[in-house]
């Protein structure tokens, strides 16, 4: 994305307002366009609002029936709805449609930096209407290479049979994406991605956990399976869980609210299991 403001506005063709947040809306040319925002993450930025007032300027422009699109801050505005407040926003007069894309897709303003699945996304609606020559020119204009943008639009063609294995797409890199795009387009290791995508579609694994799996999956390799570690009543206290490199993820159960000496109960149950599956775990066959 661009890093500065990409344009010189002459002056008092920018003028910074306060608006009902309800009365705008959001540009086609932001990257959020079509998200559909983390409700936790809202009410956390209301919060902060309400607590400390909007640092940052949303940005926008009058569209030709007079109300403001939202070129960046389409975060901002839903937040300020939820928290009741007026959004601050920074009107550009007169700008072509190359300086818009460029304000939109700029991320020098300290605020949340859209994701890579949000990026992409915005390429791909610029993509199709058709406004640039080249992909060499679209990647100009918001500020990446070209290899960067033809990752974006690969990704958002990919199958949804294989994103689905991610809880929100939008947590997935750009570099975990350029470690899947070449199994993806493989037709032998797209169809076991496929296999393993619909066997941990369900289980809520974070981004990282996933991109390993479907890695695996593509050399071949079984899914690991968690190792439960249960108390005496045959309760789980914790899960540990081996990866295909020889690490060992564990999760213990949460314990603010156990009495002291089942915390310590739980340490030792784990610690023991733990020990007894190093004895054996790197001579099984792989």
């Amino acid at each position: 994305m661009t890093d500065q403001l990409p344009l010189n506005t002459p002056k008092g063709k920018t003028r910074v307002i306060q608006v009902d947040p309800a009365s705008v809306r959001i540009s086609p040319l932001n990257p959020r366009a079509t998200t559909v925002h983390d409700p936790k993450g809202l009410g956390r930025l209301a919060l902060e609002l309400r607590e400390v007032g909007q640092i940052n300027d949303a940005h926008g422009e009058t569209a030709a029936d007079g109300v403001i699109e939202l070129l960046a801050g389409s975060r901002r505005c839903a937040a300020c709805m939820l928290a009741k407040l007026p959004l601050r926003i920074r009107v550009h007069g007169e700008l072509s449609r190359t300086e818009a894309i460029a304000i939109a897709y700029r991320d020098d303003r300290e605020a949340l930096t859209p994701c890579f699945w949000d990026l992409a996304g915005g390429w791909s609606r610029l993509t199709a209407d058709g406004a640039f020559k080249s992909d060499a020119d679209l990647a100009r204009a918001v500020g990446i290479d070209k290899s960067t943008l033809s990752r974006g639009l690969a990704f958002r063609k990919a199958p949804d049979a294989i994103l689905d294995a991610f809880a929100d797409r939008g947590d997935i890199s750009l570099s975990q994406w350029i470690d899947l795009a070449p199994l993806v387009e493989d037709p032998d290791t797209r169809a076991r991605l496929i296999k393993r995508a619909a066997i941990i579609a369900d289980k809520g694994y974070a981004a990282p956990r996933v991109a390993a799996e479907l890695k695996a999956a593509a050399a071949g390799k079984a899914e690991i399976k968690a190792i439960e570690v249960r108390n005496r009543h045959d309760r789980v206290v914790a899960v540990i869980q081996p990866d295909h490199r020889g690490g060992f993820a564990i999760k213990v159960k949460p314990m603010a609210e156990a009495h002291p000496s089942f915390r310590l109960e739980y340490a030792r149950l784990v610690n023991e299991r733990f020990v007894e599956i190093i004895k054996s775990w790197f001579d099984r066959e792989a």
